[in-house]
């Protein structure tokens, strides 16, 4: 199986103040191929220079230039448009077209998000995948 990162797994695999940095660090270490996508790297970037994480623009840039000279990452061409996803709810419509993108390319989001999970739309393709017993 091949994932697609959510934006939160691409932060908890790239800033070591995270909680579950060590999880999803290991666990994007075992994979033989992983995506991510114009909008989880703006994501990225975005809650990067947040108060949360206070990186600098140079230190998202040179974070996310290392997660993309992996040999196992691949960059996903966006080829979903506005009319693709299902109807949510407006804090929803990110996730859904994430979710569509994910679904359209026979890949699983790759999310820590769980109240996506609940919902009838991502049921089957979005998914927490760190094993729960090397969390932190």
């Amino acid at each position: 199986m091949s994932w697609l990162l959510d934006v939160n797994l691409i932060l908890a695999s790239r800033w070591i103040t995270h909680p579950d940095h060590p999880a999803a660090k290991a666990w994007i270490g075992s994979l033989d191929k992983f995506y991510t996508s114009a909008i989880t790297e703006l994501g990225f970037v975005r809650v990067s220079l947040s108060v949360a994480y206070q990186a600098t623009w140079d230190e998202a840039q040179e974070s996310l230039k290392k997660l993309h000279d992996r040999p196992e990452h691949h960059f996903l061409a966006d080829d979903v448009d506005g009319l693709a996803s299902p109807e949510t709810g407006a804090k929803d419509t990110t996730d859904a077209h994430l979710v569509t993108l994910a679904k359209r390319h026979g890949l699983k989001l790759a999310t820590l998000d769980e109240r996506l999970f609940t919902k009838s739309w991502a049921i089957g393709v979005a998914e927490n995948p760190l094993p729960q017993h090397i969390k932190s």
